[in-house]
């Protein structure tokens, strides 16, 4: 250096890290490099490390959404300079539930701020709305255990049955000039990833739509056998700069919802009228395109059978939703109005696993200061190796997870032991000693292009026995061995 750089502001940090997230093409790796050494060089005292950990998405301090909007909230009420409507008690709480509303329909700080600062919390719902072209938290369901339980808590109302796919959540923007982008359920984009579900679009909806957002499940998908394939599959596509002649896993996009057509936002409209909106404004086009499966009734046993093809059809079970009472689409939610029948809430393997916790990756927002999921491996006796199987990172109680981190704190070492077996892509955050033994309840077993369990071979008592006994694969293992 030949001076000393400026101090570094918030600003600059800031519109750096906007300027590094644009950088593409050609040497944009070394122009990345070149933006983050400016900052650590301007940096002093303990800035270096924050810069780091904001890059990396990393801060450990528990700085959680909530807090943000809770603050906005209460500095908004502060200086707020009309008195809050005659009907709210608390200014502080309401004001936070307000911001709340707003940012799961426009999740843009850079635009909620700025009318928090001109029209004030309290006008916000009026002045902050969904808006094609920036998506919004999806709907979530509730989890129920059976089939009677949901014909109990939607008694009296009319409800639908949709298959629940093992994909990937997206949500799809086409706006007026043709564009489309693409977005995953953490509001990443994914255009790069799926360009063709993007050059589908044109095929996919009619003549009179010129824009849309459609709510669907991308999933990887075998055309010539027609068939869903697991989403250990689908997981294994680049994550972008896809190029369509290079593509392997081909994929269908099953929709299911319609947030925006023509526009006209629809999150207000009940789930009825939204899927005659999503009836009459796309065209299926088999293994590229598919409207989900779905059945209307409130009969047990028709319900019981339709959950049973579902699972036999390599989906995840049912998502039940109401119609047409209570049945808006309520963004970044997890209602009561929609409840998930999954197979893995069920008795379905019949058996569990005896694994071994090998790796961990650190946990992010709640589960900062312990470990957020683990990896997994089983003992291969004739090979005297441990070879990876899953990563887990739900089931766990609070207390659960604090006591497993806090447990296997004292067998970490510093690289994996030789005896590992797991795939090269595999980068956890810390390893462990082989020390501890857990029973795992399991869904059903997928072949995975990742991990090593059972690799290559069928044996009896093996993880890979217990694949071939399914039910759901028994067909599907008839039609590979065949084709071998």
């Amino acid at each position: 250096m030949m001076y000393k750089p400026k101090p570094l502001t918030i600003s600059r940090v800031l519109d750096t890290f906007r300027t590094i997230a644009k950088e593409s093409g050609k040497d944009s790796q070394d122009k990345k490099r070149s933006h983050i050494k400016g900052l650590l060089v301007a940096a002093t005292d303990c800035e270096p490390q924050y810069i780091i950990r904001l890059l990396q998405s990393k801060m450990r301090i528990g700085l959680a959404e909530k807090t943000v909007q809770m603050a906005l909230g209460q500095a908004a009420v502060y200086s707020e300079k009309g008195s809050p409507p005659k009907k709210v008690q608390s200014p502080f709480e309401e004001a936070a539930k307000i911001i709340k509303e707003a940012y799961s329909v426009l999740p843009v700080y850079d635009k909620i701020v700025p009318t928090l600062l001109d029209a004030g919390v309290w006008k916000l719902p009026e002045t902050c709305n969904f808006s094609i072209g920036v998506p919004v938290g999806p709907m979530l369901a509730k989890a129920t255990k059976s089939v009677s339980e949901i014909i109990d808590k939607f008694q009296g109302r009319e409800y639908t049955c949709e298959y629940k796919y093992d994909g990937e959540r997206a949500q799809i923007h086409c706006m007026e000039d043709g564009t489309v982008e693409i977005y995953s359920r953490s509001a990443e984009r994914n255009t790069g990833k799926y360009p063709d579900v993007v050059d589908a679009i044109s095929r996919i909806r009619k003549p009179t739509v010129k824009s849309f957002v459609l709510d669907c499940e991308i999933v990887a998908y075998d055309r010539e056998k027609k068939r869903i394939l697991p989403f250990q599959i689908l997981s294994t596509r680049a994550r972008k700069g896809v190029t369509i002649n290079d593509i392997k896993v081909s994929v269908c996009t099953f929709g299911f919802d319609i947030l925006y057509i023509n526009g006209k936002p629809l999150l207000q409209e009940q789930l009825k009228v939204r899927r005659e909106h999503l009836y009459n404004s796309f065209e299926e086009v088999p293994g590229v395109f598919q409207l989900a499966t779905a059945i209307t009734s409130n009969d047990l046993e028709e319900i019981q059978k339709f959950l049973d093809l579902s699972v036999n059809s390599s989906c995840e079970g049912l998502i039940i939703k109401t119609l047409d009472t209570d049945a808006t689409y309520e963004p970044a939610k997890r209602s009561n109005n929609w409840l998930k029948l999954k197979k893995d809430y069920m008795d379905s393997v019949g058996d569990s696993l005896d694994l071994v916790p090998i790796a961990a990756f650190h946990g992010r927002g709640k589960r900062t200061g312990v470990y957020g999921s683990f990896l997994l491996a089983c003992y291969d006796e004739h090979n005297e190796e441990y070879q990876t199987i899953c990563n887990i990172g739900t089931g766990f109680s609070e207390q659960q997870l604090e006591e497993r981190s806090t447990s296997l704190r004292s067998k970490v070492i510093k690289n994996p032991k030789a005896y590992y077996r797991f795939a090269d892509t595999t980068d956890p955050d810390v390893w462990f000693e082989p020390s501890e033994v857990w029973e795992v309840k399991a869904a059903d077993l997928s072949i995975s292009p990742v991990h090593r369990a059972a690799n290559g071979i069928v044996d009896p008592n093996k993880v890979a026995d217990m694949y071939r006994a399914q039910k759901i694969n028994h067909s599907h293992n008839q039609e590979d061995e065949d084709d071998d």
